[in-house]
């Protein structure tokens, strides 16, 4: 779909005043980029803006104190799950501090969510009523089924089919 069609799409679907409120945006990093800065020039039909992307990866990172990020680091190798342990509670933090008093968020650069292989449910529990998630994915339909990285060589990752509903998943095109 065109950047139009789908901010066009989302504003209607955002309008909704109850249920599930997670949407996806499907495409390439320099067609989320574009879309994101599009996206942040529109209007929801309150008359306010949409707000800027947040970065996922970023908010973990900055909620790890360094000196405890630096044992993370150190010990990952030798034992990976009290890390990826680490980064879920540290993303589950980020989260609800975001959420809290706003009722619209728009994320990006999920990265660290695919890389140590986290439970994404919490973003689809979370975004229901009041509280709306956009995320910006790297990624494009495939088969049905949503592939995240697909060009990327170490390999992809395929999207929880359960996770957004059909008709809240765009994807970008040229």
């Amino acid at each position: 779909m065109k950047d139009a069609d789908i901010v066009e799409a989302l504003r209607e679907k955002l309008s909704v005043s109850s249920g599930r409120h997670l949407y996806g945006i499907l495409g390439t990093y320099s067609q989320l980029n574009a879309f994101d800065f599009k996206l942040r020039k529109a209007k929801l039909q309150d008359g306010t803006k949409f707000p800027h992307a947040l970065s996922v990866n970023r908010g973990i990172l900055e909620s790890i104190p360094d000196d405890e990020f630096k044992l993370l680091v150190e010990n990952e190798a030798k034992r990976p799950e009290p890390t990826a342990a680490h980064v879920g509670k540290a993303f589950e933090n980020f989260l609800r501090k975001q959420l809290k008093g706003k009722s619209l968020l728009v994320l990006a650069n999920l990265e660290m969510l695919f890389a140590y292989h986290l439970e994404l449910n919490l973003l689809r529990t979370m975004a229901a009523d009041d509280d709306r998630i956009v995320l910006l994915l790297p990624g494009k339909r495939n088969a049905g089924r949503v592939t995240m990285f697909p060009n990327h060589p170490d390999g992809s990752y395929t999207l929880p089919t359960n996770l957004i509903a059909d008709n809240h998943l765009w994807e970008l095109r040229d």
